[in-house]
């Protein structure tokens, strides 16, 4: 069964207005037991006042008279008037207080009406009662009873549409930069992530809109390292899986032939076959390291940087078969402490990337302690054709990651006819 629900505005605006109805119902009955206590009060009052008199007539006069102005006043229970001691039954036993008894029944309004009120004076106990009908009653005093009424319900009822009305006012002013909070969040993108929220009035609703804007970004940085982690891998697995598949496929054909001719084509097969190996384990390792979002420091070794770099350029010389490109090497000898798989990757990405965009012409890499430059020259340069994500494109994609998460300063600059690269390997301190 499904629950019928309330947005959240519709349960703040009947639970407001239920409290509101609520509140006006409370004081209008309070008004209205008010009004009527003061109606005793006189009424009261009166009968004190009605026995003062009739005590003072009697010193004056010395007759006793029970009846004053309506007012029956009596030092016996018995001397009150029938219809009276049928009404109540019995005499008050406390001093002060107003008794009243009425012939209403049902929702008929009450023709007579008995006030009875037990007073003392110079310790004598007095009985003052009072019948009042409505026949006699004068015109001015239901007049002013019903205008009092109105008056009181027309109040009430005004008080409660007003608060309403400004309970509503209040709901609708906070809800709008709620609402404006719900749509800028529906329309959140990984692109709208870095922009700054708008400001939704309310400190509240600001600080919730930079919660869900940080959570997401966190999100969605999550998911960026983990799609750059399946990129990066197949492109840099690629040539290492190549060189073993290879390797495989000769090791085959020397299968073939006598052992003692290929004995040392063999061994040299098997190396090349462990380095890849090698070469992949430690590619998973910087990946898997460059995917974490805390940093952890990578292994860091002894690495002959000027030897690093000549290794990888002969390894990725096959790059320029067939292309009138000459390569020049100034390298100066140079050990330092680095994490050597990070600096392969680099290094390896940016000269795959010179020789790959080199048709005619030449590549110059200097090394200069930490300092690396390679720049290459084209005699006929042309824009380089659009880069495929699966391309070298991600190859400088991960260098840059590579050399940000490592603070190593690195700039890729294009020249009149190729481009500049500069990298600085800091080694750990």
């Amino acid at each position: 069964m499904i629950k019928p629900s309330l947005s959240l505005k519709s349960s703040i605006l009947l639970a407001f207005a239920t409290m509101v109805v609520l509140v006006v119902v409370g004081y209008s009955a309070l008004s209205y037991t008010f009004f009527f206590r003061g109606m005793d009060s006189i009424m009261s009052a009166n009968m004190e006042k009605a026995l003062q008199l009739s005590l003072e007539q009697q010193a004056e006069t010395g007759v006793s008279n029970p009846i004053f102005y309506d007012y029956v006043v009596t030092t016996e229970w018995q001397q009150q008037p029938k219809a009276l001691r049928e009404a109540f039954g019995s005499p008050p036993d406390d001093v002060g207080k107003l008794h009243l008894k009425s012939d209403k029944v049902s929702f008929y309004p009450s023709k007579v009406m008995h006030f009875l009120i037990a007073l003392e004076n110079q310790g004598q106990r007095y009985f003052v009662s009072y019948k009042g009908e409505k026949e006699k009653a004068s015109p001015l005093l239901g007049k002013n009873a019903k205008e009092s009424k109105q008056i009181l319900f027309g109040v009430s009822f005004a008080a409660s549409v007003l608060l309403i009305l400004l309970v509503w006012a209040l709901l609708r002013k906070v809800s709008r930069p709620m609402k404006e909070l719900t749509d800028w969040t529906h329309h959140l993108s990984p692109e709208k992530l870095t922009v700054t929220p708008p400001d939704f009035v309310y400190p509240e609703l600001n600080e919730m809109a930079q919660l869900i804007q940080r959570s997401l970004s966190s999100v969605n940085d999550s998911l960026q390292r983990e799609q750059d982690f399946l990129r990066f891998t197949s492109h840099e697995l690629r040539t290492p899986i190549s060189v073993i598949r290879n390797n495989i496929e000769l090791f085959r054909k020397l299968n073939v032939m006598p052992e003692a001719e290929t004995k040392e084509k063999r061994l040299e097969t098997i190396d090349r076959i462990d380095r890849a190996s090698l070469t992949m384990r430690h590619l998973t390792e910087v990946l898997l390291w460059l995917g974490r979002e805390d940093i952890d420091a990578l292994p860091h070794q002894q690495c002959e940087l000027d030897s690093l770099i000549q290794t990888t350029v002969d390894e990725l010389s096959y790059l320029l078969n067939n292309k009138p490109v000459t390569v020049e090497l100034q390298l100066t000898p140079e050990i330092l402490l680095l994490p050597v798989t990070a600096v392969q990757i680099v290094i390896g990405n940016l000269v795959r990337n010179a020789f790959q965009h080199t048709w005619d012409g030449r590549v110059v890499i200097q090394q200069s302690g930490a300092d690396i430059t390679i720049s290459n020259h084209c005699q006929q340069f042309r824009a380089e054709p659009k880069q495929d994500q699966l391309g070298f494109g991600l190859g400088l994609r991960l260098t840059e990651a590579l050399c940000q998460k490592l603070n190593w300063p690195y700039r890729n600059e294009e020249t009149q006819d190729g481009h500049d690269v500069k990298l600085t390997v800091l080694q750990q301190q």
